[in-house]
């Protein structure tokens, strides 16, 4: 099984459908599995606290998806070949006995991945691809550089990786570990910690699991898949607040389907995922968010950073994007494109503001990969093959990092 599902602790496995039928959008009740339903109230944070009192009201969730229908795209275009497909142009190895989750590229020509935990594998969480290397070698963090109070690199195992901004390297590590939670930022080259900010209380839930990292300027977005919530991070203000917390946008609705396979639980039910992956805008505009098997939904950042916002101006936000097969993971470029990895057939997926969606790649290898990485404009470490207008993707494939050249 592919590191998307197989590197998941049991505990953590997406819960069950209700049954082997698609669970029915139009009834939010059925979007919760029995373990985890959340308690009236469970929107939990003060700039919720009207959608608090409107769950307490006894109208639950009937009455929020009246007040808060998400906009609809009104039909899809099915996914086609591009008449110019990207292609593999490097299969790096990867070292270790784990599988390998993230791939993010920097301008350099550099690639910081991460692993999957795994308890037969006791090497770095991280490794970097120097510019024109033909191996990736351990990247550690410089713990002497850790900020007083650190707990250092005690359970140190990062989840998710982002850029901001300026191409700054960040993670969330300590989801799911038992220690506290925190954000890092670190040099990309030498390992220096520049930055840590814990999670502030009540972002954090007992059964939080951050799956994907977004940041821009000093804000930062996760997805709890645990929590089935997007949480939003204030880190100059160090506060947190959770929105959508069991809402049906955090839901997976679908069974996962990998290499055209229906994944299913020792019970021979269907399983499925909350929300877990996110891409944000280079302007820090508009942010995407997912379950693995889809839809993609997006939404102005102003709606989550704004206290005046209303529960109802909150939720007709809310835009149904595109709809998706299950994919591993997605990025975003300098045009706003999204890149989806599609592990139910083995592509590479494009969907543009212009909402065409392309099939760029189709390559076996790709029913195993991780989550995917854009970089634009840059050294390509190679002179044969240098990177194309549209930039190139890395992936994650098991142990084995692609190079993926755009059209």
């Amino acid at each position: 099984m592919v590191a998307f599902l197989s590197a998941l602790p049991k505990a953590f496995r997406c819960p069950r459908l209700a049954g082997p039928a698609h669970v029915r959008s139009d009834d939010p009740a059925q979007h919760l599995s029995r373990q985890n339903r959340r308690p009236e109230g469970a929107w939990g944070s003060p700039r919720t606290s009207a959608a608090t009192a409107l769950m307490r009201s006894g109208l639950g969730f009937s009455a929020l998806l009246l007040l808060s229908t998400t906009a609809r795209a009104s039909h899809e275009r099915p996914w086609l070949a591009d008449t110019h497909p990207a292609r593999i142009a490097q299969v790096t190895a990867l070292p270790g006995k784990a599988n390998w989750r993230q791939a993010l590229p920097f301008t350099d020509g550099s690639v910081i991945v991460l692993r999957e935990p795994d308890p037969a594998e006791s090497g770095s969480f991280l490794a970097r691809l120097s510019p024109g290397a033909a191996a990736a070698a351990a990247f550690i963090p410089d713990w002497g550089t850790a900020p007083s109070g650190s707990r250092g690199a005690d359970r140190f195992a990062p989840s998710a990786l982002a850029h901001d901004e300026k191409g700054g390297l960040w993670l969330i590590d300590g989801s799911g570990t038992g220690a506290p939670p925190r954000l890092m930022r670190l040099d990309p080259v030498r390992g220096t910690i520049l930055a840590e900010f814990p999670l502030p209380p009540e972002g954090v839930t007992p059964a939080s699991r951050f799956t994907a990292l977004a940041v821009h300027g000093e804000m930062a977005y996760l997805a709890d898949e645990g929590g089935a919530c997007l949480t939003v991070i204030d880190m100059h203000g160090r506060q947190a607040t959770r929105f959508f917390s069991g809402y049906p946008t955090s839901r997976g609705h679908r069974p996962l389907v990998v290499n055209r396979q229906t994944v299913k639980g020792a019970d021979g039910l269907p399983l499925t995922r909350d929300l877990s992956w996110l891409a944000l805008e280079n302007n820090g505009l508009w942010l995407y968010e997912q379950a693995p098997t889809g839809p993609i939904y997006r939404l102005s950042t102003s709606l989550l950073t704004d206290p005046s916002t209303t529960p109802s101006e909150l939720m007709e936000g809310v835009t149904e994007w595109r709809g998706t097969p299950t994919i591993s993971g997605m990025t975003i470029d300098d045009k706003s494109t999204l890149y989806l990895t599609d592990i139910s057939e083995g592509r590479l997926l494009s969907f543009d503001t212009g909402r065409h969606p392309h099939v760029l790649l189709v390559a076996p290898q790709l029913v195993h990969a991780g989550t995917p990485g854009w970089v634009g404009d840059g050294p390509s470490g190679s002179s044969s093959d240098k990177i194309t207008h549209a930039g190139l993707i890395y992936v994650p494939a098991g142990h084995v990092l692609l190079r993926i050249a755009l059209p």
